[in-house]
């Protein structure tokens, strides 16, 4: 049975910037930690971005990926959901299951009416790539170079 804080924590979280002290909230980048909702996001975004490129691996570091070109069309929409529903399945198989799911763009958040053409790209987290990431900043496998 799931907590209370899991099913509010389950909406997709738009991603902000602040600019010139103003507070510009994203029309589609963000997070949430529910497959569902990712995907009702993903269904949203708009037909005009260059490409969105998405893992198609479970690597930590530098996954394969594939690069799904705009303009946007319902079929290429239902082939990134195939994609997040596949890696999702693939984490769980593996014991480490997706965390959050990220849809960003390259550029950040710079305005409403430049971010429809950007490139995007999405982010799948979890326990064991954030804990990765974590011994790689403390330098737990040595110097990077």
């Amino acid at each position: 049975m799931k907590k209370f804080e899991e099913f509010v924590n389950e909406r997709f979280e738009y991603a902000s910037n602040t600019i010139n002290g103003k507070k510009v909230f994203s029309k589609f980048q963000g997070s949430t930690t529910n497959m569902n909702e990712f995907i009702k996001a993903l269904k949203d975004i708009p037909k005009t971005i260059e490409s969105v490129e998405i893992p198609t691996g479970t690597g930590a570091f530098n996954p394969p990926r594939e690069k799904i070109k705009g303009p946007f069309s319902s079929a290429k929409i239902n082939k990134l959901i195939k994609i997040v529903k596949e890696m999702t399945k693939r984490f769980k198989d593996e014991g480490d299951p997706i965390t959050k799911y990220n849809l960003s763009s390259y550029y950040g958040i710079l305005s409403g009416d430049r971010e429809v053409n950007d490139p995007l790209y999405i982010q799948f987290r979890t326990d064991s790539h954030d804990n990765f990431g974590k011994a790689m900043s403390r330098g737990d496998f040595g110097p990077l170079d």
